[in-house]
């Protein structure tokens, strides 16, 4: 773990000594477009291409099914090199420091993109003279996703686009933004929950009696956690619980991260304001924090080791059937061994503010984008637009790519397993209401800083203001060492 930490830093060091002494400024775009026309030019089909991609976590076997369906459709040998995460980002961090030219493509994890984006080729030019508009169809994206993925200022990447319900070019240029990838794999939390127990007609009774309601899929935090209530029980009558309303990921990770900023964003908070000044203490902040505690040590809605779960413990937890709901990024199942275990999915729930139910579920995209030191630019641009293209992302469905265009999702709503097709139901509608990752050059620092905050409250060592306070401070710190 020491030697990837040193090795990260030093490739970081390297990508920030590359942009503060080179004068390889971004190119206008006129510039860059003729520079890509030459480019193309000697060179229009190379003989192969290079693409550097995750692993699971952004669908590589989707990914390399249709490179290998390009490579037969177009002559060109195309060759994935996939790496897990850590791996992946160290690779991606070194190839662009080195100014290799091994690579033309590449998967980008969108909390990278203010640090690399020197080194990317940007894609206004090729997508303003491609070839195959049928392959692109930029609105045909689901807006937000691609936003947040794809559209920053070369100058200023800690800048939020120009927002907009359907994707306009035009607009994005002129307010001074460039495309820098097309969006492949989208990421957003979801919940998971047992509908076997939701439909049990003794359990509705029970529920309709105790709240006064029916018991029904939750649209709000408040109606989240009386259901996650409703289900912490003994089942067998030993005098111990043994099912948990629900999970969460409280162990000091960047999934204790996303799990307090999704609470925040329901409750109206942000991590930083306009300005990147932090503002994740203010009220909405301790809000949100101490409505998320409260269902680990007051409500006790949570198996006793959620302190120490990420992503992976929730799977494994919710799988085995412990748990009556789980939140999580992909979509999770019940093991078979659990009798008469049937999985649902819904959208993570909200706050009623003003007659209107606030949500905002953390999401994460991966792009796929063009080496600048690639020697096959339009080559390259060509494999993007075609691995992302709409006939193309309805045969991810086929792996359960968590794909990133309308189209696909429509697609999706024929799909013959009706749990896929609920599935893609609640992440195309949670896509839709997700929110980003701030965008920053220090991420990992400023999000290690919260998640200390986060773990501080929630193992007793502060009050959420407290911790909330110096974690902002600390924060504050990090944001004017980086130069913000």
């Amino acid at each position: 773990m020491k030697k990837l930490k040193m090795v990260l830093m030093i490739s970081l060091s390297m990508l920030i000594l590359l942009t503060a002494c080179s004068n390889n400024s971004p190119e206008p775009a006129s510039e860059a477009a003729g520079n890509n026309q030459s480019a193309a030019g000697a060179a229009d089909k190379p003989e192969e291409l290079k693409v550097l991609y995750a692993t699971v976590e952004a669908g590589s076997e989707a990914i390399i099914d249709a490179a290998k369906a390009y490579e037969q459709q177009s002559g060109i040998k195309i060759s994935v090199d996939t790496f897990p995460y850590n791996n992946l980002q160290e690779k991606v961090f070194s190839e662009l420091a080195q100014k290799s030219d091994y690579y033309d493509l590449i998967a980008i994890d969108t909390p990278w993109v203010p640090k690399i984006i020197q080194h990317i080729e940007p894609m206004t030019s090729y997508i303003q003279n491609t070839k195959s508009p049928e392959l692109l169809q930029l609105d045909d994206f689901i807006a937000k996703a691609f936003l947040d993925t794809s559209v920053f200022k070369a100058d200023a990447p800690q800048q939020n686009p120009p927002q907009m319900d359907t994707i306009d070019l035009d607009k994005i240029v002129s307010e001074g933004f460039d495309i820098w990838s097309l969006p492949i794999q989208s990421n957003v939390l979801t919940v998971s929950y047992r509908k076997d127990l939701f439909n049990n007609e003794e359990n509705k009774a029970q529920f309709q009696q105790q709240y006064n309601r029916e018991l029904a899929v939750p649209q709000t935090l408040d109606e989240y956690l009386d259901i996650a209530k409703f289900f912490t029980r003994d089942t067998d009558g030993d005098g111990k619980i043994d099912l948990y309303g629900t999970t969460l990921m409280g162990k000091k990770h960047e999934a204790n991260f996303v799990d307090f900023k999704s609470f925040l964003s329901d409750f109206g908070g942000s991590i930083f304001d306009d300005n990147l000044v932090p503002v994740f203490n203010n009220e909405a902040g301790v809000k949100a924090l101490e409505t998320y505690g409260s269902w680990v040590s007051e409500h006790k809605v949570t198996p006793p080791g959620v302190l120490t779960y990420t992503w992976d413990e929730v799977a494994t937890v919710f799988g085995s059937g412990q748990v009556a709901m789980g939140m999580n990024y992909h979509d999770m199942k019940l093991d078979p061994k659990v009798e008469g275990g049937d999985t649902g999915y819904f959208v993570f729930p909200g706050v009623e503010n003003g007659g209107e139910i606030v949500r905002g579920p953390h999401f994460g995209s991966w792009g796929i984008g063009i080496s600048k030191y690639s020697n096959n630019k339009q080559a390259a641009y060509e494999l993007a637009e075609a691995l992302t293209s709409p006939d193309v992302q309805k045969g991810y469905l086929n792996f359960k790519q968590h794909v990133t265009r309308n189209s696909a999702y429509v697609a999706a709503e024929a799909l013959p397993d009706a749990l896929s097709k609920e599935y893609y139901q609640v992440l195309g509608e949670s896509l839709k209401v997700g929110v980003g990752r701030p965008r920053i050059t220090n991420y990992d620092q400023v999000s290690e800083a919260v998640q200390i905050a986060v773990s501080e409250y929630l193992s007793g060592k502060k009050d959420a203001k407290q911790a909330l306070d110096d974690g902002a401070k600390q924060v504050q710190s990090l944001m004017e060492q980086a130069g913000y």
